[in-house]
């Protein structure tokens, strides 16, 4: 059988939480800021239910409102959480390997002046401790909804990659500004 994708994962995950329509999903994915970190849209939740469903992973119940509407109910069925569990243990066992946007500009730098990759440079810093606090912020809001740690760690993780980007960006703004670099460039 095939492995579920990220998104399908995501899906699986918040019906094991408990049974949800679709737009409870929607609402659960905006609340929690899912699309910063998924690959979920709202015309992706509602194509990838009927995927899920037609693969067994999900059971759906339609259930007539008192406006006499069909409102669709998903529950995680057994075969979709051995699933969600198997793809658990992939993603906390395997690196995946980051590509940073910033490494096209680097590779390229000297299209433009070092004047202006010292300055994009120092703008980038400020991006990266402007979500630094952001991501604070974030985890200050999570501490006070008493989430559990397992999902304060999905903001916490992010400070940490953008405090080592930080250093990073230091480091070379260093090697730039070093007499090294500007005896390479002499030459």
């Amino acid at each position: 059988m095939v492995e579920i994708s990220n998104a399908e994962a995501i899906l699986l995950g918040l019906l094991s939480e408990q049974p949800m329509y679709p737009y409870q999903i929607e609402r659960e994915v905006k609340y929690r800021d899912m699309r910063f970190w998924t690959e979920l849209s709202m015309s992706s939740i509602y194509k990838l239910l009927r995927k899920l469903e037609k693969n067994k992973l999900v059971k759906r119940e339609n259930e007539i409102s008192s406006e006499n509407r069909i409102h669709t109910l998903y529950t995680l069925s057994i075969t979709g959480k051995k699933k969600l569990q198997k793809k658990i243990e992939s993603l906390l066992s395997k690196p995946e390997h980051m590509k940073w946007q910033i490494d096209i500009g680097i590779y390229n730098l000297n299209l433009i002046s070092e004047k202006k990759v010292q300055e994009a440079l120092v703008k980038y810093r400020l991006t990266l401790e402007k979500k630094i606090q952001e991501y604070g912020a974030l985890l200050k809001f999570l501490q006070d909804s008493k989430c559990p740690s397992y999902r304060f760690s999905v903001a916490n993780r992010p400070i940490f990659l953008l405090k080592g980007e930080l250093g990073w960006v230091d480091s070379y703004l260093n090697q730039l500004n070093s007499p090294s670099h500007n005896k390479e460039k002499k030459v």
